[in-house]
């Protein structure tokens, strides 16, 4: 299945989602002509001792390697009301036509709120609405769609690198992303690394 869309809307309830589950995809749609923007909904996870200004500084850093314009929640807090308000005015205003987020199968509850947030805030546009795999994605997830990565692997770890107050994170160690893009159930197995995606609605 061949994907380009015009213009992509990626959002993630804290700084690193995005990269770490779908830079391949939103560096292979740039490079197929797309304009890439992002929005991230928090300073990072509620009670985590890492989260605050520094991780926006982190992500401004990532972003702007990455040539993604950037948006970030004005509320700072997992606000559905005023969350979903800011989405919604970004999707009308900029005509977006495919959103990525967050999978509801996930355990982690800041990631399912930021999914059903951004499904309410795309109610009735006709736009494509995919959902990516994140490192807490639970036995429930199912993907539709495998984006083969090893071309990006290199510019991904380059990225994550830059979330400095995550290394010492689990999931920020280098086996950990490895295994995190390695599938053995992918058809052609052509790759050795790959995303994880459901197509949720497609209009292409």
């Amino acid at each position: 299945m061949t994907l380009q869309f015009k213009k992509v809307l990626a959002i993630g309830a804290h700084p690193d989602d995005i990269e770490y589950s779908s830079l391949g995809f939103l560096l292979m749609q740039q490079s197929g002509g797309s304009n890439i923007s992002v929005f991230v909904s928090s300073l990072g996870s509620i009670g985590d001792d890492t989260s605050g200004r520094q991780r926006k500084l982190e992500s401004d850093k990532s972003f702007k390697l990455n040539n993604f314009e950037a948006f970030y929640s004005e509320n700072g807090v997992f606000d559905y009301v005023k969350t979903e308000s800011e989405i919604r005015q970004l999707l009308l205003k900029n005509n977006y036509d495919c959103v990525l987020v967050h999978d509801p199968n996930d355990s982690h509850q800041e990631h399912r709120l930021i999914y059903e947030i951004t499904s309410s805030a795309a109610r009735r546009l006709s736009l494509s609405f995919i959902r990516y795999r994140s490192v807490s994605s639970n036995y429930n997830y199912r993907s539709n769609l495998y984006i083969g990565a090893d071309r990006f692997i290199t510019k991904k770890n380059e990225t994550l690198k830059l979330h400095v107050s995550q290394k010492d994170k689990p999931y920020m160690q280098q086996k950990s992303i490895e295994n995190f893009h390695t599938f053995y159930n992918v058809g052609d197995n052509k790759e050795k690394f790959y995303e994880s995606f459901f197509i949720e609605t497609l209009f292409n």
